[in-house]
């Protein structure tokens, strides 16, 4: 018995060669995608994007810079006042919308809006003074040699040609808009005799105030101990004596002192920081009196009434209430003047934009 073993042999497979890719291949693709790149983003940045069309007309971003700078740096005020934070609240939670988002809408509606008044001005006829002109001019050299900054005139192309052509709409469209509300039917007697006068009652006051609150080990505030209000009052007392006798209290306090501070207030009785106590007692004062020492959980007082009858706040009320049915009634006429004109908003473009940062320097 043959016990040797056999082996099996199997063809041979090829090895096939692995084709090795020329560098020069890799070098000229990553050019080819690098220049593709540099070019779509050269691209997205010089094209320019059509923002509104009103009829045959195109508005790109440069034409409506002028109405965007304006919103943009009312917004921007409040911004710098709130510490760099007010462009990004949330105002509708909602929709999560923030002030950038209102304010955007606010600067492409005040462009439309301008745009088709003064298309509808002209249209009808109207057109700028000799005196409107002039004062446009006046306007036009105060913000390129005062108010506006060279970088901010350079970002958004202000030239003189620019600031008056865009002015000379925004004033024309100013005065048909005011001859629109002039011609409504509203009853400002009526208006004004709807506003209950009590409510808004103004009191206008000065006064002298010492806190009896301080700091706690903890940070927080906490009332002072009975020794030390005894003290603080009267040191209080000392400048009450003071004041009976002064006639301008603005200077009665000296600068070196930290503690008492002078203030003056103009208040309705529904909205006031007093107390109630002591607001029930400062409303009865009668003009030009001094009240005594008054206390309450934050602190001593005294008051001086300057004014317990002003009519301001009743008027404002009355002010305000009249601009609510003049604008209400502009919108309607407004709303039906626009139906004239074929415009549309490119909101897509609109969102590669971002309130703050387009005419701004």
């Amino acid at each position: 018995m043959n016990n040797s073993k056999k082996t099996i042999k199997y063809p041979k497979q090829e090895k096939k060669e692995k084709k090795r890719i020329n560098p020069i291949i890799w070098i000229i693709s990553s050019i080819v995608l690098v220049v593709a790149l540099v070019g779509s983003l050269l691209f997205d940045q010089l094209y320019k994007r059509v923002i509104l069309t009103i009829d045959d007309d195109k508005y790109y971003m440069e034409d409506l810079a002028y109405y965007f700078y304006g919103v943009e740096s009312a917004y921007d005020y409040y911004n710098q006042m709130l510490g760099g934070q007010y462009w990004d609240m949330v105002v509708d939670k909602s929709t999560g919308s923030t002030t950038r988002d209102m304010a955007m809408k606010e600067a492409i509606n005040s462009s439309l809006l301008t745009e088709i008044m003064y298309r509808e001005a002209v249209a009808q006829g109207l057109s700028l003074t000799e005196e409107e002109k002039e004062t446009v001019k006046k306007n036009v050299n105060s913000m390129l040699d005062e108010q506006l900054s060279k970088d901010v005139i350079k970002k958004n192309g202000f030239t003189k040609e620019y600031l008056t052509n865009v002015m000379n709409k925004t004033t024309l469209a100013s005065r048909y808009r005011q001859e629109i509300i002039d011609s409504l039917d509203i009853d400002d007697k009526g208006i004004k005799a709807g506003i209950d006068y009590d409510k808004y009652r103004q009191y206008d006051v000065e006064y002298v105030f010492l806190s009896t609150e301080k700091k706690g080990d903890d940070g927080k505030t906490v009332p002072m101990e009975e020794a030390e209000k005894a003290a603080a009052l009267d040191k209080f007392n000392g400048f009450y004596e003071k004041a009976l006798k002064a006639k301008d209290w603005s200077d009665l306090i000296p600068k070196e002192e930290k503690d008492i501070v002078y203030r003056k207030d103009s208040f309705i009785e529904s909205g006031t920081t007093f107390s109630d106590d002591l607001k029930a007692k400062i409303i009865k004062m009668e003009n030009d009196t001094i009240s005594e020492v008054l206390e309450d959980e934050s602190g001593y007082y005294f008051v001086r009434m300057i004014n317990n009858n002003s009519a301001e706040s009743y008027d404002d009320a009355v002010k305000e209430s009249i601009t609510k049915a003049e604008n209400e009634g502009f919108t309607k006429v407004y709303n039906e003047i626009a139906k004239k004109y074929q415009y549309k908003i490119n909101t897509k473009a609109l969102r590669r934009y971002k309130m703050g940062n387009i005419t701004l320097a």
